[in-house]
């Protein structure tokens, strides 16, 4: 604090007295002064709260409001921008518009400015978003949460997708980058020096920004539209990655072209190459000890967590020195860190949710409002007398046109539907919050002007909202489990080859999956393909994984890193049946709320008849309490049931299916039949089973005992025929499946009577099989609908599953395919 020599109170006079008062209060209270000798005073620090009540109980004229304090400020604005963003990100999902987040984001800062605008200066608003004579510390936050979300990026990025992406998506991305900066520079050159409305850094910069496709970018709006896991999303993750890069390398070799002297330029890139290679040389072989080092199992240590924090300050520290965008340094540094378990996965799950949902609004609020909105209606009047603002805009839109437009020809040419080509071209096309944070830098550089950066947030704003409208109108994801084919049990021939999915969670469904598949029926004449998925939750990295094991060709050291019990236990399972099944692993990392499009999309690939998904309740050894509940594995299977290509299985089991524990007993599994297509396919599947050894089957079929004579008839006539139809097929080979199989028709009054016969019957059978539809709008539920706990195993199968059940039978709820598209 600096005060004046001749600071004295003259009590007698009372003009005196009152100035040096307001001006200690003004000193106390706002942390500056200006005396009446011209002194200037702060203190340093300023008040960070608020003293409550106290503060004005001596005098109301002393004392600042509740919003004029840095921490209450600070808070304050966090809240407002929280709120906003959010009211819109949930209006826009019940209109159902899938507007990406970060989009919200920016309309909550245009609503501010608005806000602004019309209220005026010494309005509330502006003194709560612009303190004034303080330290912005809401925009220094913002600033902090952008530069950790580009340290994310890159944490989550993998270079290896260039190699491993085909050709058409590298050609897509190297053309998508290079085509529209080589036409904006062969542009640039061949015009005159007075017909230049944007200065060689404004021109450059725009160039380079609007050509980039940023990866992270992308893999956002896919997550946001639900689109990642499909063949388009993959397809543009690849591409983007490459653009990505490609956009970097242009950058690079531009750096020099801003300095004078050649030398200059050739320094400055050695300086960006050394960053790179300590990075890459020592950071990362670091991370790698710090793995092999941590046990399995175990979290990552908090010291690494904060070590690696310290390095992205330091990253940022050291571009800021160079004059170049400190967050390309921890976008850098990301890249070196190991996206995966367990320093990439901390990563994520430690820094994302509250940085993406808390921090970085504060940043695109910001951005936000540092634009002019009146430019904006300049610009989308089409008035204006600047030609600054029209050559931007025009700049903008022709590097979109020849983005768009070699994003469709390319993949075009290589034989991609049109329709696609199109959705794969918006996506490439798409900006946001990466580009957003460059243009904002360079404002603060003054590279750019006011009006120059307002048209920009524009564009980047009107493209964030309608391009993924457009990209959603287009894309119909309801076709694409859509079979052409019939792949039912039902349908197929006893006999014939069957290929089912099995997937797996937890360690502990391994077991239950291999004996359910070991009494199923394989024999040289009856192959048994099994497609094993292991799902892994995707953390840490932004593009979900399928990983082929080839277990009989590659054995289980190949690529098993993920799924080394899964591939080892089949092995095993394998050689102890040999020739009579095939097996395959794949491992599938992919985010929680998508694994069902990878379990429809190889069950599609490899045209499977039957998937078999675990129940997400898990009992202890003993059967007798739940050890886990999973609401995201229910939530996956619910899924699966609505969308597979062929039928689905859910297996509950509390009893080991395994019929070479004792081998001088049978297998007893009874099929509970009611009538209709699940109750056909369930009955289909136990029939398989019934021509395995050692196996018995029961068919419990179960008919109305009360009703009119017509209708009971009419009834038993139509179940009579669908189940005579399954029974007394006259396939090659069955008689000893007819030998083993036992037929009981039993006549029901209602659901009580249901549960009864079946309370009389559960310590009979090792496995029930059942439809999930199996009694619906039947007398055998009547009465009893009401008690279902899950309906993804129907009003039985959840009676016969639930832990008030006698007996600790293992039960299978069978679902017939749903849809097959038309030729």
């Amino acid at each position: 604090m600096e005060i004046g020599n001749n600071t004295n109170l003259d009590m007698g006079n009372n003009g005196d007295m009152e100035v040096d008062i307001e001006w200690v209060n003004n000193l106390a209270w706002y942390g500056k002064a200006v005396r009446s000798d011209g002194f200037l005073c702060e203190v340093h620090p300023g008040e960070l709260s608020s003293y409550g009540i106290w503060e004005k109980v001596p005098s109301h004229k002393v004392g600042l409001h509740i919003w004029q304090y840095r921490l209450p400020n600070l808070e304050l604005v966090i809240l407002l921008v929280f709120v906003l963003w959010q009211v819109f990100d949930i209006l826009f999902k019940k209109l159902g518009l899938l507007i990406p987040k970060f989009a919200s984001m920016m309309l909550a800062g245009v609503l501010l400015n608005v806000l602004l605008t019309i209220s005026g200066d010494k309005s509330t608003i502006q003194e709560i978003l612009f303190p004034e004579n303080r330290i912005d510390i809401p925009g220094c936050l913002g600033s902090f949460g952008f530069m950790i979300f580009w340290f994310l990026n890159g944490v989550k990025m993998d270079v290896k997708t260039i190699f491993k992406a085909e050709t058409h998506a590298r050609l897509t991305g190297v053309a998508a980058a290079a085509l529209p900066i080589t036409v904006g520079l062969v542009l640039y050159k061949y015009k005159s020096d007075e017909n230049r409305q944007l200065k060689a850094i404004e021109y450059n910069t725009l160039l380079l920004m609007e050509s980039l496709t940023s990866f992270s970018e992308i893999a956002r709006l896919l997550l946001d539209l639900g689109m990642n896991h499909s063949s388009v999303g993959q397809l543009a993750l690849s591409t983007s990655v490459v653009s990505n890069m490609v956009g970097v390398m242009f950058w690079l070799g531009m750096v020099p072209l801003g300095f004078q002297s050649l030398v200059q330029g050739v320094g400055l890139l050695l300086k960006m190459f050394f960053f790179i290679i300590i990075v890459f040389a020592v950071v990362r072989p670091i991370m790698f000890k710090v793995i092999i080092r941590k046990r399995e199992g175990r979290p990552i240590e908090d010291k690494y967590i904060y070590g690696i924090l310290v390095m992205v300050f330091l990253s940022c520290m050291y571009w800021d020195g160079l004059e170049q965008f400190p967050a390309l340094g921890a976008f850098i540094l990301g890249l070196s860190i190991p996206n995966e378990h367990p320093i990439g996965s901390a990563l994520a799950e430690r820094l994302e949710s509250f940085n993406f949902g808390i921090i970085l609004p504060l940043f695109l609020s910001a951005s936000m409002l540092r634009s002019d909105i009146t430019v904006w209606k300049d610009i989308l009047t089409f008035y204006s007398s600047n030609d600054k603002k029209f050559a931007v805009g025009s700049l903008v839109l022709l590097i979109f046109s020849l983005k768009l437009s070699v994003s469709i020809i390319v993949p075009y040419l290589y034989k991609m539907p049109l329709k696609d080509s199109i959705i794969l071209s918006l996506i490439m096309s798409h900006k946001g919050v990466i580009e957003l944070s460059f243009y904002f830098f360079s404002y603060g550089l003054e590279h750019l002007d006011r009006d120059t950066f307002s048209i920009l947030v524009l564009s980047i704003f009107l493209n964030s909202l309608f391009l993924p409208m457009a990209i959603k109108f287009l894309y119909d994801p309801s076709k694409r489990f859509m079979s052409y084919q019939k792949r039912s049990l039902a349908s197929m021939k006893i006999t014939g080859a069957l290929k089912t999915l099995v997937c797996i969670h937890r360690p502990d469904h391994i077991s239950s999956m291999i004996n359910l598949l070991e009494a199923c029926n394989q024999s040289d004449k009856s192959p048994l393909t099994c497609y094993v998925l292991h799902l892994v939750e995707l953390q840490g990295q932004e593009v979900p994984t399928l990983i082929s094991h080839k277990v009989q060709k590659l054995g289980a050291g190949t690529g098993a890193k993920y799924s080394e019990n899964v591939i080892v236990s089949f092995e095993h399972f394998h050689r102890y049946v040999r020739g009579s099944i095939f097996i395959d692993t794949f491992t599938c990392i992919s985010n929680s709320n998508h694994m069902q499009d990878d379990i429809c999309w190889l069950a599609l690939d490899k045209a499977v008849t039957f998937i078999i998904l675990p129940f997400h309740r898990t009992w202890s050894l003993d059967r007798t309490s739940i050890v886990s509940d999973s609401e995201m594995i229910r939530f996956l299977n619910f899924n699966v049931l609505k969308q597979a290509p062929c039928s689905v299985g859910i297996l509950v089991e509390r009893h080991l299916v395994n019929k070479t524990q004792k081998r001088q007993q049978n297998l007893k599994v009874c099929v509970i039949y009611v009538g209709g297509e699940d109750d056909m396919e369930a009955l289909a599947f136990a029939k398989r089973m019934a021509r395995q050894d050692n196996v018995t089957l029961t068919v419990l079929c179960l008919l109305a005992a009360k009703k009119s004579k017509e209708a009971t008839r009419q009834e038993q006539m139509i179940d009579t025929v669908e189940l005579s139809e399954l029974v007394r097929s006259n396939y090659p080979g069955n008689f000893k499946e007819e030998s083993s199989t036992t037929y009981l028709v039993e006549g029901i009054l209602d659901g009580a009577d249901t549960s009864m016969l079946l309370r009389s019957m559960a310590f009979d059978y090792d496995l029930f099989i059942i439809s999930r539809t199996c009694g619906q709008n039947h007398t055998a539920t009547l009465g009893i609908e009401s008690w279902c706990e899950f309906e993804e195993l129907g009003v039985i199968g959840d009676f016969l599953a639930s832990p008030d059940f006698p007996s600790k039978t293992s039960v299978l709820v069978v679902q017939q395919q749903r849809t097959i598209a038309n030729n």
